[in-house]
């Protein structure tokens, strides 16, 4: 069996980008979505676009982005710079202090829960939970809520499942950029299950959006936005993944281990636990 798995990245960061991800669920072959918690704005959006979409909505961790923490700068001194703020991009994170990640993102939960919804996923802005000191603080959140998070690598896949966390069995991260069409990304998701054995789960990682002024002052990637909102709703898109026996699944069934999800789940978390 094929599963496959479309999350859209940045919820919430926009209106353009929270409107179109919105339409993708809806019509289109994205299975769930993960949230921006701490752009201005961003709760407001997340919960009214976000409502109808219960239980496959995330948390799209952040520790980049260039918007201020959840926790005030003075409490988190090693994840902003001198304006406050997190650094724009992933290579300006530098010597952070995991114990600061651990409060900061306990945080962007407790703010994300303010709007009505739990968490269906983690990942992560940037892929910033790569990082070898953020990595055991991401698979900790990820443990103790019982979800499924975003794997990127052998090792990381390894590590999930000695603590028990869901993942998929791998993750598509290149439809981004310029050729975003139907026909490559079905070549891309066909050589991905390929490398599988022919079977499994995929993840795809992808960008969906209005482009819209505000997402222009902040992003160099606008227009592409708009070319996969299209892609990713189009009618032809879904038949071919029928036709090739793929389920478009959501973050409950994206999983190599289904069985695992919520098992054993620990207690909520709270911003200071």
């Amino acid at each position: 069996m094929r599963r496959l798995f479309v999350n859209a990245d940045d919820f919430g960061l926009t209106e353009g980008i929270s409107r179109g991800i919105a339409a993708a669920m809806a019509s289109g072959v994205v299975g769930g979505t993960t949230a921006m918690i701490c752009p201005v704005g961003a709760p407001e959006r997340i919960g009214r676009y976000g409502r109808e979409f219960a239980g496959r909505i995330g948390l799209h961790l952040q520790l980049t982005g260039g918007t201020p923490p959840c926790l005030t700068p003075r409490a988190v001194p090693s994840l902003v710079g001198a304006d406050g703020s997190f650094p724009r991009k992933k290579i300006d994170v530098t010597d952070v202090s995991p114990d600061e990640v651990r409060r900061e993102w306990r945080a962007q939960l407790a703010r994300f829960r303010e709007t009505g919804l739990e968490p269906s996923h983690l990942d992560s802005h940037h892929h910033i939970h790569k990082r070898p000191e953020v990595f055991p603080v991401f698979l900790e959140l990820a443990r103790e809520l019982g979800v499924p998070a975003r794997a990127l690598s052998a090792d990381m896949r390894r590590a999930m499942d000695a603590a028990g966390v869901p993942h998929a069995d791998d993750c598509l991260t290149r439809f981004y950029g310029e050729d975003l069409s139907e026909a490559n990304l079905l070549s891309l998701v066909d050589e991905a299950f390929a490398a599988q054995g022919g079977a499994g789960v995929l993840e795809v990682m992808a960008h969906p959006g209005y482009d819209d002024a505000a997402l222009r002052a902040i992003s160099t990637y606008a227009a592409g936005r708009a070319q996969e909102l299209r892609v990713l709703t189009s009618p032809e898109l879904a038949r071919q993944l029928a036709a090739r026996g793929i389920a478009v699944v959501g973050p409950s069934q994206a999983v190599r281990f289904p069985g695992h999800l919520n098992a054993g789940k620990s207690p909520r978390l709270s911003a200071t636990s």
